[in-house]
């Protein structure tokens, strides 16, 4: 019962069969915290509570197949707030561990003592004081144990810092702490000896090791100055290494733990080191830790560019349970674990022999495990993993029993990171450029190229071509009936312009075909050959979780062909990418029937020759947009990595234009008190059956003057012929009335001046031609 407001809180930690059994957490009936199988280092969890009554119930859940680990879960703290209530009664600390008046916790036993019976006050020591060390104990410890005797692997050397001049340092041997055994091997007295050289990819200054400057390299251990450091020539990158071998001397170490970039712990178990401890030459786990404990080492780095983590490593163990564990960024290696189980696997068949002594664990093989590590920040963890052997079958064995298993790490190199120095000088890659002063290769951008290894310059692509992504090595065409321009990631074709222009009256536009955020077009199911087929048109705009390779990853690309089999080495489907380039072809016969779409540049078929996708779309105003199907033969790939199919669909048609529609003119409005009196309607219609879409759209009605006639060049040029025709007939006729007309004037004008001199004739002689007829 909570009389406020409040909350629970516990550390919890679990090793058990990974995704079927493990510990979950259940507050009044429902989960709050899902199942978790494995969780090497104790972790909190805290869940918030309302005041009232609660029931909070801690499962275990175990299936009946398989066992793994520990197959147990471990609480160590429970704290909840809002009851308001102090502790009723003090509990008796365990054997291991005391307490003084009015403690809050149990503190366990240093080293070297012990506690033999609950509710102590106090630890004995294991030798008398001033007595040789005999036995030894280490951290809660319930007994002593016999030392044995000390061997040179219980001795540390550890050197000074050099000295100003960089010439001289002091070398100390001591024992490993704890101290666990007696006599034997001892450590030598302090001197004097000559400074280590400065690692390669440095140099030195005074009592100092620097690393070279960006762009240049030392590719050998060296006692000199700067001048060692030589420049890498164009198109080559010093690429920074650092080695921490010289962190594993005490000194250096400890630095590292200060400043945070290295970090250790025991969790999971019986711990008796406080993790993994430095001892000159190399790093190991400590001695003294129970038969189940999780020993920890943490390292962070920062890549500056692709590289790589090496470190070499060995295990002295007695029981094949136990191993070496590598996490990135909390992704488990499982690699290291692998290479184990092969390696050592001689050893772990002897373990299993009951007539042949367990010394396997003395002076195994070192391995090496190589590691691609991302550009960024990283956490590499080494986890040495401590299991009871036999787990399973016995609950007999006592876990805090010290059981001197343990892991070595020898040597740790990092590649690419951003603070180091360079041992030599790595050629950039086709697709890769640098410069002198570079530690890193600069992948060119989109619409640039780098054909050759060792380039300073990427290259523009032509016209015509496209470099759609980063670290192109070669430029690629355009497909037909689309283009590109200087320096192009991309043709003209994308989800919002994906047009084909045959000429300049036929324009096909694909746009609205295209699936934006959408999954693609299928499956298209090609039972016969039991593999379906997904696509999409104008740009990679899909959602892209219907083609997957192999590795389970998308493939990119504009169409794709999947198998409904299931691969025998993966046990999933897979699918082949048919290609991420689209060209546009005219049909054969009518070009205002359709179009072909075809998808090129896919994954290459035994024959090295590409695949592609031929797509026959029809213009069919009724279909709509209608969806891709198998062609009428029922035959996907007619020829060898050559696939066909079919497609009705209204965007199959050209755009529209005039071509495409006609004019009808009304009757004359003859009435007066109409608006549109004097006037007739002009409207605008498709021709039918329509063919077209998308383009220019019907112009709206008008109104035109009843006596406007419109007339048409052609009519204007025949008028104009006919009136020019009559005009010369009419000219012709003129002139011929005028020359007749001026013949019968002469002939009139002879013939008058004739009857005037008749007349005064007859005037003058007094008789008329009437009288001369009468005579």
């Amino acid at each position: 019962e909570l009389l406020r407001a409040g909350s629970i809180a516990f550390e919890y930690r679990v090793d058990a069969e990974r995704r079927w059994d493990g510990i979950y957490f259940v507050v009044d009936a429902q989960n709050a915290m899902q199942l978790e199988s494995y969780q090497f280092q104790y972790k909190s969890f805290v869940w918030p509570l309302t005041a009232g009554f609660h029931t909070l119930q801690w499962i275990y859940h175990k299936d009946v197949a398989y066992e793994m680990g520990e197959d147990k879960a471990f609480i160590r703290t429970i704290q909840i707030l809002g009851t308001d209530f102090n502790s009723e009664k003090c509990t008796a600390c365990p054997k291991g561990y005391y307490s003084n008046p009015g403690s809050a916790e149990c503190v366990p036993c240093a080293v070297n003592t012990y506690s033999d019976a609950p509710a102590s006050a106090t630890c004995k020591p294991c030798n008398a004081p001033g007595a040789p060390q005999t036995k030894y104990a280490l951290p809660g410890a319930t007994a002593c144990l016999p030392s044995k005797p000390c061997t040179k692997d219980d001795i540390v050397t550890a050197y000074t810092d050099c000295g100003t001049k960089g010439k001289k340092r002091t070398r100390r041997q001591s024992y490993s702490e704890p101290k666990i055994c007696s006599s034997g091997v001892a450590p030598e007295q302090d001197s004097s000896v000559e400074c280590a050289p400065c690692e390669a990819g440095m140099y030195r200054q005074g009592s100092e090791c620097l690393y070279c400057p960006a762009g240049t390299y030392n590719p050998v251990p060296t006692h000199d100055g700067s001048s060692v450091c030589q420049k890498c020539p164009q198109g080559s990158v010093a690429k920074k290494v650092r080695f921490f071998d010289a962190s594993f001397g005490q000194i250096m170490f400890q630095k590292y733990l200060d400043r945070g970039e290295m970090s250790t712990g025991c969790a999971g178990g019986f711990c008796g080191s406080s993790g993994w401890r430095a001892m000159g030459d190399k790093l190991d786990t400590g001695v003294g830790n129970g038969q189940v404990a999780d020993v920890w080492l943490s390292l962070k780095v920062s890549m500056e560019t692709w590289g790589e983590v090496s470190f070499n490593y060995s295990t002295r163990v007695t029981n094949s349970e136990d191993n070496l564990q590598m996490y990135v960024d909390d992704e488990r290696v499982w690699g290291v674990e692998t290479q184990q189980m092969y390696a050592y696997e001689y050893r772990y068949d002897e373990m299993y022999d009951a007539d042949t002594p367990h010394n396997q664990g003395q002076d195994p093989e070192v391995l090496e495990y190589i590691l691609e590590l991302a550009p960024g920040d990283h956490l590499l963890t080494w986890v040495f993993h401590k299991e009871r052997e036999y787990s399973w079958m016995s609950d007999s064995v006592d876990v805090t029993k010290p059981k001197e298993d343990r892991a070595v790490i020898e040597a740790i190199k990092l590649t690419g990171v951003a603070v180091g120095g360079s041992t030599g000088c790595t050629t950039c890659p086709k697709g890769y450029v640098t410069d002198e002063s570079s530690s890193m290769c600069t992948a060119c951008p989109p619409g640039k190229f780098s054909l050759f290894p060792g380039m300073s310059v990427c290259t523009l692509c032509m016209a015509g071509q496209y470099a759609p992504v980063w670290a192109s090595d070669s430029c690629r065409k355009c497909g037909h009936g689309t283009f590109s321009g200087i320096g192009a990631a991309t043709c003209d074709v994308s989800s919002e312009h994906c047009q084909y222009k045959v000429d300049d009256s036929t324009v096909y536009d694909l746009h609205k075909l295209a699936k934006v955020n959408e999954p693609m077009y299928g499956p298209i199911d090609d039972t016969n050959h039991s593999v379906k087929y997904f696509l999409n048109l104008c740009g990679q705009t899909h959602t892209n979780t219907s083609c997957l390779g192999r590795d389970g990853e998308p493939i990119l690309g504009l169409a794709c062909q999947q198998s409904t089999q299931v691969d025998s080495i993966s046990g999933q489907s897979f699918a082949v990418g048919l290609g991420d380039t689209m060209a546009f072809y005219e049909l054969p016969g009518d070009k205002h029937k359709g179009l072909m779409v075809s998808i090129q540049g896919g994954g290459r078929c035994s024959n090295n020759q590409e695949r592609t996708l031929n797509i026959t779309m029809h213009c069919d105003m009724s279909a709509g947009a209608g969806y891709p199907e198998l062609p009428a033969s029922g035959i996907v790939e007619a020829h060898k990595c050559a696939y066909e199919m079919v497609w009705n669909t209204q965007y199959a048609c050209p755009m529209c234009t005039a071509r495409d529609m006609r004019t009808i003119t009304g009757e004359c409005e003859v009435s007066l008190t109409s608006s549109s009196a004097g006037q007739r309607a002009v409207e605008t219609i498709w021709v039918e059956p329509r063919k077209c879409t998308g383009g220019e759209g019907l112009p709206a009605l008008k109104y035109e003057a009843c006596e406007a006639v419109k007339l048409d060049k052609a009519k204007i040029a025949l008028i104009a012929a006919v009136a020019t025709l009559a005009f010369a007939l009419l000219l012709s006729g003129l002139v011929c009335m005028y020359l007749r007309n001026r013949k019968i004037y002469r002939e009139y004008s002879v013939l008058k001046e004739q009857n005037e001199a008749e007349l005064e004739l007859d005037r003058i002689g007094g008789f008329s031609l009437d009288e001369e007829g009468e005579n």
